[in-house]
């Protein structure tokens, strides 16, 4: 091997306004599971900061579930499919993959023998199935609903029992195995959002759109208690969509749209503790887990909420992106990581503990183009066609900032200027104010800038790149060189002797400054569009980030030597810096910051 992977700074789990999103937790209770695009993420409960990944779905993910003997996870995806694979070895080897309904799969349980598997979700001629994990044969049939299952739950002991919530306003309860349905309960005046039964098997909790939360018996399934009328005012004004267990499955934990989340007494029937959050749909709680002391509450925004048992105060918030990371900077003052995203979002990582801060205040409302740090400087541009300066010491958004003459594509920044590319022509901004324009006929695409400040290089949709010479606070051009396709990546190396230029063909076209000549054209080894280049601090290699989801590292001095990263992130890496000469981090659509440590010899 010539790199190995030294560290993943996870996203956060993939939600959905008015859908409850599902958190898993490995019997054990150190890991707890959750998914986002393709991938199932593996996160330590007691530090987050450590976190696996498995990609072996070609669709969405949904759900992922540990079976209870903790060897295998089944997760589910949006085409209905259900992947049973190793949990112990890190190849993560499939063990079997089953088709259980023709649409999205929402919520899966396994029984306590982690034989069976129960299924459930969007289907059209069913919205569940049950079906042994090695074989996929059929143990029972999961019907009595006429609408989307959100939720199944099986009784970890004898009698096996099973029940499923749906938005059909009901819960059936099942009897098994084979499972089959015994009784349809319509307490629940709307969605039923969440079903679970008790860790000792001797209560059903449900709870729904309706802010009702139910127990009933967990054998029979006689109905106890409506807790929520009990309690009546202390309840919950808003849907609930989560419900989990104590693990001595004396109290409830329920999390809601209402910004809320409760700590029940079930015995007592009283809520013990409120956990409040601001005002804001996205403090809407759409998700949680209870293991061992780890309380954890779901936000809408994807934020992990690590909430005190004993007091109504949220101890940890683990934060990050929930959509692709568009744009990529490190501060090296404080060795920080600042990414933007496709949401307008910006997050700063500690380079070193990999936890996420958002860069709060007046910011963007769109897509970040890219970001550059330079001296005190963090500065970002977005698709609102705006530039904004970030605080490197409290990381927050500057009051001040830049309106753009155009959707802006790219720049580059040398002292106290910023050389700014956008659709429609080059500007010079300078404290806020354009200090010149040019007007372009040809779409500038990206901007690099020589490490003096003398050359300013712009690549085109019509294949050029167009070298301009500084001259005070002009731009005057200099040369032309015509690539085969749209320029999509453009990188200086560090003293400035050389050009890379990507284009989105995948190819990487090396010149020397001094003659404007070809100097490399061996790098050629992407199948799809570079999204990024990126020089190593002694010149010697380049890294580069690609749609067909690798990484090359690249040699200046062995050209057709090189070190490749294959599916470095799922459907795009969309950024690459180097850290160190033996390092580089990246970024792409699955919304994960990786680092990686290289190793040359090999290059």
């Amino acid at each position: 091997m010539s790199y190995s992977q030294k560290s993943i700074f996870a996203c956060t789990p993939a939600t959905s306004r008015g859908q409850a999103a599902q958190l898993g937790v490995d019997p054990k209770g150190e890991n707890f599971l959750y998914t986002n695009g393709r991938t199932v993420f593996i996160r330590n409960l007691a530090n987050p900061v450590i976190v696996k990944e498995y990609t072996g779905h070609s669709a969405n993910t949904t759900v992922a579930r540990y079976s209870p003997s903790g060897y295998y996870v089944a997760s589910g995806d949006v085409h209905g499919n259900v992947r049973i694979w190793d949990a112990i070895q890190d190849e993560h080897i499939l063990k079997n993959e089953v088709k259980v309904i023709a649409d999205r799969i929402n919520d899966i349980s396994w029984d306590f023998e982690s034989k069976r598997i129960i299924a459930v979700g969007n289907g059209k001629e069913r919205h569940g199935h049950a079906f042994l994990f090695d074989t996929g044969s059929s143990a029972g049939e999961i019907g009595g609903h006429s609408k989307v299952i959100n939720s199944v739950s099986i009784r970890q002991k004898r009698p096996m029992r099973a029940a499923t919530a749906s938005d059909d306003f009901t819960v059936v309860f099942f009897h098994g195995p084979p499972f089959k349905q015994k009784t349809t309960i319509k307490d629940h005046s709307g969605f039923v959002q969440g079903v679970k039964f008790s860790p000792d098997g001797s209560n059903l909790a449900t709870v729904g759109s309706d802010k009702k939360l139910f127990l009933y018996e967990g054998e029979g399934g006689e109905k106890l208690v409506d807790l929520s009328k009990v309690v009546g005012k202390d309840s919950h004004n808003g849907g609930i969509f989560a419900v989990s267990w104590s693990p001595d499955s004396k109290q409830l934990l329920t999390s809601s749209g209402d910004k809320t989340v409760k700590l029940w007494d079930v015995e007592a029937q009283k809520v013990v503790q409120t956990y409040e959050f601001p005002d804001a749909i996205e403090n809407q709680q759409v998700g949680n887990l209870w293991v061992g002391e780890f309380l954890i509450s779901l936000s809408l925004s994807g934020e992990l909420n690590y909430l005190d048992p004993k007091s109504n105060s949220i101890s940890k918030v683990v934060k990050g992106h929930q959509k692709a990371i568009t744009a990529f900077a490190r501060y090296d003052k404080d060795n920080t990581l600042f990414t933007g995203s496709y949401d307008g979002k910006i997050y700063a990582w500690s380079g070193d503990e990999g936890s996420a801060a958002s860069v709060d205040g007046e910011g963007h409302t769109n897509q970040i183009c890219q970001m550059i740090t330079s001296n005190d400087k963090i500065i970002s541009i977005s698709m609102d066609d705006t530039l904004r300066n970030i605080n490197s010491e409290t990381k927050k958004f500057s009051e001040s900032f830049a309106k753009t003459n155009g959707l802006p594509r790219g720049f580059a920044m040398k002292d106290d200027k910023i050389f700014l590319a956008t659709t429609k022509c080059i500007e010079i901004i300078k404290n806020d104010k354009a200090i010149f324009t040019l007007e372009v006929s040809n779409a500038p695409t990206v901007i690099g800038i020589n490490s003096d400040g003398s050359s300013v290089a712009v690549g085109s949709e019509d294949s050029k790149v167009t070298l301009y010479k500084v001259n005070g606070d002009k731009l005057e051009e200099e040369k032309v060189i015509t690539g085969r396709s749209s320029i999509s990546a453009i990188a200086y190396s560090p003293d400035g002797s050389l050009l890379a230029v990507g284009d989105a063909q995948g190819k990487i076209t090396v010149y020397d400054t001094s003659n404007h000549e070809v100097k490399i054209s061996q790098w050629v080894f992407h199948t799809a569009k570079v999204n990024s280049i990126a020089w190593s601090p002694d010149g010697l290699h380049a890294a580069s980030g690609s749609l067909d989801t690798n990484i090359y590292i690249w040699s200046v001095e062995k050209p057709m030597k090189n070190i490749a990263i294959k599916g470095a992130h799922q459907v795009s890496v969309t950024g690459v810096i180097f850290l160190d000469n033996d390092t580089i981090s990246s970024v792409g659509q699955d919304a994960c910051v990786k680092t990686w440590t290289i190793k040359h010899h090999q290059v």
